[in-house]
């Protein structure tokens, strides 16, 4: 019964949708590809990609600021998800590893169009959100000449943001503080990686993985979880163990993959 009570609601969802919605499915990912990949497009690239997510912005209840405010804490993951995988495209050499990211980014796209109303996935969206967006920023720390406040700043200000809006649309009264606490520690995590940044380069250099993003993905899982047990009412010795081998784990990634060569 649960089962096609959840695909009716599937079903609802995609109808109350536009059709016109699923051409920008279509053609966001192959904006992000086609200029992404282009040397000199990517910056039209994030313009256009920044245009289709914010198009039902103008849409939204325009009587009550409101409204307007929490329609755009709802599209900004999808903006910057969006962002990210256009970034991702520009800063990978391979054209395999690009056309990836692409098709990746449109089954992101697929999901949240089939994703029905207040669906108990906002948590794992955050995570895959900002597992995107650390990829993106701490490969372009890699690959482009960006200096390290500048990286520090979209740091803090991605993880504020998003983890504000998530739990903004939770109705947490305590948003502000938790997306200003993680942003902090996000960025100090950061300011200490970027000493030695290292990019783990794996099957032939097909996949890149920046540490800085590696450390910071599994940090959000750790606190996050956390958190959402605290408040559940369910965090017990066996998860506060799961999260510590989590940790401990981090620890033998930095360690073990960090060239302790040469000055810091």
């Amino acid at each position: 019964m649960a089962v096609i009570s959840k695909q009716r609601l599937l079903r609802s969802s995609a109808a109350a949708r536009p059709w016109w919605g699923w051409i920008f499915v279509i053609i966001a990912p192959l904006i992000a590809y086609r200029l992404g990949q282009q040397s000199g497009w990517w910056w039209l690239a994030l313009i256009l990609i920044a245009a289709i997510h914010l198009r039902r912005f103008g849409f939204s209840d325009g009587a009550k600021i409101g409204g307007k405010v929490a329609a755009f804490w709802s599209l900004l993951p999808g903006l910057v998800v969006g962002l990210s995988a256009t970034l991702i495209i520009a800063s990978v050499p391979r054209q395999a590893t690009q056309v990836a990211v692409a098709v990746l980014y449109g089954a992101w796209l697929v999901w949240r169009e089939l994703e029905p109303p207040k669906a108990p996935t906002k948590l794992v969206q955050l995570l895959l959100v900002q597992a995107v967006m650390f990829e993106a920023i701490f490969l372009m720390a890699a690959i482009w000449p960006i200096p390290s406040p500048v990286i520090l700043i979209m740091v803090w200000a991605g993880s504020y943001f998003t983890v504000y809006a998530a739990l903004i649309q939770r109705g947490d009264k305590s948003a502000g503080v938790i997306a200003a606490t993680w942003g902090v520690i996000a960025a100090e995590v950061s300011w200490i990686l970027l000493m030695w940044l290292i990019t783990y380069t794996m099957h032939g250099g097909y996949v890149l993985v920046p540490q800085p993003a590696l450390i910071l993905t599994a940090l959000a899982y750790i606190f996050g979880s956390i958190l959402s047990s605290s408040r559940q009412g369910n965090l017990s010795r066996g998860r506060l163990g799961e999260y510590m081998v989590i940790g401990l784990v981090l620890v033998m990634i930095v360690v073990l993959g960090t060239s302790w060569r040469g000055n810091v």
